[in-house]
């Protein structure tokens, strides 16, 4: 059984496991004339001392619901991993791939745990990308005529 998940979702999972979670960056202000650019910098100023305080939190009248995930429901997501990510390519014209240590290091230790013996860091980024390609592949064709 597979289950569908979004491509934003899944985005957003693999960059939370390789640590590339998008930074927040403010806009570039726009050029000003010279007598409001004192205003402007006062007004910076307080907006950044609002960032810095604390948020109070949203109450909600409604409880948020903590769903536990069974050890079943695990295995079986951890078996559709596998059978999405880990299984062994076929690759015929390698060409090399450069990753930073960390990424590196993430990929072979999940490589080593739950891959099988001819399993290797090379077919697990394979088999990632083939997935992305078939995910975006329309949308990056509509974006490549834009």
């Amino acid at each position: 059984m597979k289950k569908n998940v979004s491509s934003q979702a899944m985005d957003a999972t693999l960059q939370n496991f390789l640590g590339d979670l998008p930074s927040k960056k403010a806009p570039n202000p726009e050029p000003q004339p010279a007598d409001t650019q004192v205003q402007a910098s006062e007004v910076v100023q307080q907006e950044t001392a609002m960032v810095n305080e604390p948020m109070p939190e949203q109450t909600d009248e409604t409880p948020q619901i903590v769903r536990r995930i069974s050890g079943k429901q695990r295995r079986a997501s951890l078996e559709e991993y596998k059978e999405e990510f880990l299984r062994v390519p076929s690759i015929e014209d390698r060409k090399p791939v450069f990753l930073s240590r960390s990424t590196r290091d993430a990929l072979d230790r999940i490589v080593r745990m739950f891959g099988e013996r001819r399993m290797s860091v090379s077919g697990l980024v394979e088999n990632i990308m083939r997935q992305h390609l078939a995910t975006y592949g329309e949308d990056i064709d509509a974006w490549r005529k834009l």
